[in-house]
């Protein structure tokens, strides 16, 4: 039996989708701290208020973290890029790094029109995907998923070519913030200033002209004189990833506001109604807060509706909020998704269908998560 669990989990481990992750824990560690330590205090403030209670650490790693999460699945590939060698930039395909990080920062130029829990989605993607978009290859080869299939022996150990770039050098050079700060120290104000200067296109096509060195290396070989080669490389672009990351959030941070009015209180529960109690208010306009026991989209209904069932599952859910198809675009994740096992609260005109009450919603503005 231990023999067959083993098989497996040898089996899912090289099924999984390994490309996904750049530089390792330790690396997006490092561009988050030496992006934080370049903010100002109120930028800080901020960034803190939005986290939550989550570390700086915690959020570099966050996409990471969820990739096995069904509820984030949409953004499974957009850690990465594949542009095959003489290839060029598609700008019209979506599913990847460079349209994610382009959109995330178009919603963020107007953040007036998002939820707060957007925001936050926002940053940590933002803050996470600058860090991929600097290891060049995740802007890579697609016929080899970024080095994932290139076997290559490291210093006498079987590893892969993209192993090797997310952490392997990184921990045999003890490539730290201390060292990354000293590598920083050699340029100008004016350079950095000029590494600031945002363009998606071209700090990803920038990372891709390493992938030469990448691929130097002979007979599946990675010895001493690679690594001391491609050091300064690791070295150049997680600094390069610090500084703009720090830029971009200084930005953005600065045209949103540090509270968090749409996330409801404890001091504001004593006006509401659980679902349980919302059959005694058919016909009113009130605020219904409760826990989501399973949602389902019925995307082949010619109305497509949403259905969120509040306060116990379907078919016993003492109250059903329904959400129609033409009106999805309205919100910015996938309800069906969002909102499954999360407590909300939800504002509306409450109607009778079936001799059950329900509410339709048109925008996310209408129902907003509870913070416990």
């Amino acid at each position: 039996m231990k023999k067959k669990l083993l098989t497996l989990t040898l089996v899912l481990s090289l099924l999984s989708p390994t490309f996904l992750f750049a530089w390792g824990r330790e690396g997006h560690h490092m561009v988050i701290e030496l992006a934080y330590q370049f903010l100002s205090s109120e930028a800080k403030q901020k960034l803190t208020s939005y986290l939550g209670g989550m570390s700086i650490e915690d959020a570099s790693t966050w996409m990471d973290d969820m990739r096995r999460n069904p509820t984030y699945s949409y953004l499974e590939h957009t850690h990465y890029i594949n542009i095959e060698k003489g290839g060029t930039l598609n700008t019209s395909s979506t599913d990847n790094i460079y349209w994610e990080l382009n959109k995330v920062l178009d919603e963020l130029n107007n953040p007036k029109s998002l939820s707060n829990e957007t925001i936050k989605l926002d940053f940590l993607i933002l803050i996470h995907l600058i860090g991929d978009l600097h290891q060049p290859l995740h802007d890579g080869y697609g016929d080899d998923k970024g080095g994932n299939d290139i076997h290559v022996s490291y210093l006498g150990q079987q590893s892969n070519l993209h192993s090797v770039w997310d952490s392997k050098i990184i921990n045999t050079k003890n490539i730290n913030l201390t060292t990354i700060n000293s590598f920083g120290s050699r340029y100008s104000a004016q350079q950095i200033e000029s590494i600031k200067k945002v363009n998606i296109e071209k700090w990803m096509m920038d990372s891709r002209d390493y992938l030469n060195q990448v691929y130097s290396f002979q007979n599946g070989i990675i010895d001493e004189t690679y690594i001391d080669k491609s050091t300064p490389i690791v070295e150049e672009q997680i600094y390069k990833a610090g500084i703009r990351l720090s830029w971009l959030l200084e930005k953005y941070l600065g045209k949103v506001s540090a509270t968090t009015p749409e996330i409801v209180t404890k001091v504001q529960k004593d006006k509401m109604i659980t679902a349980a109690e919302a059959a005694s208010h058919i016909g009113e306009t009130i605020t219904v807060c409760d826990k989501v026991y399973g949602t389902k989209y019925l995307e082949s209904s010619a109305t497509q509706p949403t259905f969120l069932n509040l306060g116990a599952a379907y078919p016993n859910s003492p109250f059903t909020v329904v959400i129609y198809g033409n009106d999805r675009t309205n919100f910015k994740e996938k309800p069906e998704l969002y909102y499954d096992n999360k407590k909300v609260c939800v504002t509306g005109l409450i109607k009778e269908y079936n001799g059950k009450p329900e509410m339709i919603i048109n925008s996310e503005s209408a129902i907003k998560l509870v913070r416990e």
